[in-house]
């Protein structure tokens, strides 16, 4: 089928018809242009027939004229865009030869992409420009230039776009290229610049040694051709680009066959080849269906890294139908790529409303609920944060520290709180048997009722979106006693994630005692669990074993059994965090007195954080019971009843069975004890949230030697007694959950 359009346009809509044109050649190979009459005749009224085959196009964002860039890589300058001259009377007048290009050679045959640094064989000498002619006489339009017959430059483009890989070649790659574009006759322009995407497609999108450096130093030329050249080039580019992503491929393919486009595809996003609205857009598409959401998610992922902070000001639509399609997304093969992606943004949303940034507030609306960690610190994220000035670095320095708001849903003690950063939720529990998940506005939107146990920790499994709650059983009159267990509950199907929470099993403790805790290790659904034996047999010789469990592959947690189990604490283990570092590390500590070091692919502890103990003949990091454990970089975080909160570097640890180091600082608050820390989640890596017996406090550690404490003010009732802190993932708001049944919402300025 042919669809035939006759066009009658005045000589001032050439611009707007030449776009028109433009754009149905990114849709589709098959339009030819035939003018009809002289369009150099000023009496002729210029025609235009266009022919396009009626095929099914790929999906393709909307494409406008991009602004000027002016911020390139590898610190190159842009060069001022060629001035155009073009008019509907008269041929466009012949361009200037350019300044000064390479020599190069024509090679005998296309020659294979070499590595960046490697001199490339000298490419083919391009054809000069014309030479300008000589002024006419007033009044008369100059004589155009003889037509040459077009010479392909293939090979010549094949030995110059290597070169833009390497900074040392890059300038005058940059400026050959350009002047083999400008020595091409008009009627070929179209001839050239597929060739230059052909040698793109060869020696860089696929190329497997191009790939770990990026294409961004090749596709940096997009900004550097005048703007003449720029359309033609964004033309073909992305039509090339788009059409081999849109190819149908299975979820479990290669990526290495066409991550280089995908990786061109986020370089054109970022250069604004294609507009932003219109590439999320159709990132959203592919997502949506299942023979191109590998392509999608290798797009959205590398689009994220190069210009996060662009997707999220699009329109508020389309950053929904961005969201809606990344629900579709269930596989698996793209969890790890799904954990980047949503950290990435949340963290993008909160740096820019910390920083006052001026789409702050459409920022934080467009997440759909179920997304943000709450009303309270969508709020303080706006209050509680002073605007930067431009081009100054974001403040890390706390100076206050308020009371922004209460969650209220609970009827008794909140022991135990989560933040999923991935999905923006929080998660309590308390002594009254209910586990909630917290919504937008500090509204509950889910309800896990666990009226036969209260919960004493509560986390989620990164990988699946599993709750697992170590639950301790409420002795009342007439009930049978039941042991204490491990809880879990499977997420609601869609996103955002409101409603019912389907229960997973019931893991009970493998002795009999109570459990303490159940903490995530790494990405995935291994998770360490702490067990205090002495509740079923006080004369037992080993007080408490820490295990490790494996819930990957969806088994019910009741089928459980551990990977290991660890015997070497000798009172109970009170705490657990996961090294950040590295997935298989993690430290437990407790009532003991110690900080115990564990690899689980090793049978034994690796270390322990502590100095020695004369007295008892061990080592041990703190005169009193561990409240609470965290890591930050290389830094292990840990506080205590003692009052203190000590800093070590697992760096110093040699991992070996028996090795023991000292803090790097030990550091008091308000002398009295610490009854829980955090620092995952911070706005920066080195603040931590404390509460003491005399409220709640931020601390800077940047200076590790002199810290600064700020308390919240104004100070609140002596009946608040925090038994677990969460930071809103990035932002500067944290969740302190209380003795008296409700939760508190903080918000630090800076």
């Amino acid at each position: 089928m042919k669809i035939t359009i006759e066009l009658e346009i005045e000589p001032d809509e050439v611009p707007l018809a030449t776009e028109l044109i433009s754009t149905l050649r990114l849709l589709t190979d098959h339009v030819k242009v035939e003018t009809l009459g002289a369009a150099a005749v000023s009496s002729a009224r210029p025609a235009a027939s266009v022919t396009s085959a009626a095929t099914a196009a790929p999906s393709m964002p909307a494409l406008q004229q991009p602004a000027s860039v002016t911020s390139l890589p590898n610190g190159a300058v842009p060069q001022p865009p060629a001035p155009i001259q073009a008019t509907v009377h008269a041929p466009t007048q012949p361009q200037a030869p350019p300044p000064a290009p390479a020599q190069v050679q024509a090679a005998a045959a296309p020659a294979p992409a070499q590595p960046a640094a490697a001199a490339a064989a000298a490419p083919a000498r391009p054809h000069p420009a014309p030479p300008a002619p000589q002024p006419a006489s007033a009044g008369s339009a100059p004589p155009r230039p003889p037509q040459q017959p077009y010479q392909s430059q293939l090979q010549t483009f094949q030995a110059l776009v290597p070169r833009l890989g390497n900074p040392a070649t890059q300038e005058q790659a940059v400026v050959d290229i350009i002047a083999v574009l400008r020595s091409v006759d008009e009627s070929n322009v179209d001839k050239v610049f597929e060739e230059l995407v052909a040698a793109y497609e060869q020696c860089v999108f696929q190329n497997p040694e191009v790939i770990p450096n990026g294409v961004m130093p090749y596709v940096m030329l997009y900004t550097r051709v005048p703007d003449d050249l720029r359309v033609k080039m964004r033309e073909k580019l992305v039509s090339k680009v788009i059409s081999t992503l849109n190819r149908k491929r299975p979820v479990n393919v290669d990526r290495s066959t066409f991550f280089g486009y995908a990786d061109a595809f986020a370089c054109l996003v970022k250069f604004e080849a294609v507009p932003m609205d219109g590439a999320i857009q159709t990132l959203s598409r592919l997502l949506m269906k299942t023979d191109s959401r590998c392509q999608a998610v290798t797009m959205l992922g590398k689009t994220v890294e190069y210009c996060g902070d662009q997707v999220v000001r699009v329109p508020e639509s389309s950053l929904a139908l961005l969201w809606r399609a990344l629900g579709t997304v269930t596989e698996d093969t793209f969890q790890y790529d799904m954990h980047y992606i949503l950290n990435t943004l949340h963290a993008t949303m909160a740096a820019q409303s910390a920083a006052g940034a001026p789409a702050g507030a459409h920022v934080m609306a467009a997440i759909p609920p179920g997304q943000l960690p709450a009303g309270a610190a969508r709020s303080a994220a706006a209050a509680a944060a002073a605007p930067t000035a431009a081009g100054l670095p974001a403040q890390t320095t706390p100076t206050g520290l308020t009371q922004i708001g209460t969650y209220n849903g609970h009827t008794a003690t909140v022991f135990s709180m989560y933040y999923d950063a991935v999905h923006g939720q929080l998660f309590s529990a308390a002594q009254d048997g209910q586990l909630i998940c917290w919504g937008p506005e500090g509204i509950p939107v889910g309800r896990m009722d666990i009226s036969s146990h209260y919960v004493c920790s509560v986390s989620v499994l990164p990988r699946s979106g599993t709750v697992v709650a170590a639950a301790v059983p409420n002795v009342e009159e007439g009930r049978p006693v039941e042991g204490s267990c491990l809880l879990g509950f499977s997420p609601p199907p869609t996103l955002p994630r409101v409603g019912a929470w389907s229960p997973r099993g019931k893991l009970q403790a493998p002795n009999r005692g109570i459990i303490s805790f159940a903490v995530p290790l790494g990405d995935g659904d291994v998770f360490v669990m702490g067990e205090d034996t002495a509740a079923s047999d006080p004369s037992a010789p080993v007080r408490d074993i820490v295990y490790v469990y494996d819930a990957t592959r969806g088994t019910p947690l009741d089928r459980l059994t551990p990977l290991r189990a660890y015997a070497e604490h000798t009172e109970m283990v009170t705490t657990a965090a996961a090294w950040n570092q590295n997935p298989n590390v993690f430290a437990t500590a407790g009532r003991d007195h110690t900080v115990l070091v564990w690899d689980r692919r090793v049978e034994g502890s690796v270390g322990m954080f502590g100095e020695l103990n004369p007295m008892k003949g061990r080592a041990e990091a703190h005169s009193d019971m561990v409240s609470a454990l965290d890591t930050t970089e290389n830094f292990l975080l840990s506080s205590c009843v003692d009052s203190f909160m000590c800093i070590w570097d697992f760096r110093q640890l040699s991992m070996t069975h028996g090795s023991a180091v000292g803090p790097v600082v030990r550091m008091q608050i308000d002398e009295t004890p610490i009854l829980k820390m955090a620092v995952t989640g911070a706005p920066h890596s080195r603040l931590a949230a404390l509460s003491t017996y005399r409220g709640l406090h931020v601390m800077d550690f940047t200076n590790m030697t002199a810290p600064l404490t700020v308390s919240i003010q104004p100070p609140l009732d002596s009946k608040y007694q925090f038994h677990d802190l969460r930071w809103a993932g990035g932002q500067p708001v944290f969740f302190a959950a209380s003795e008296a049944s409700e939760i508190v919402v903080a918000g630090v300025t800076f």
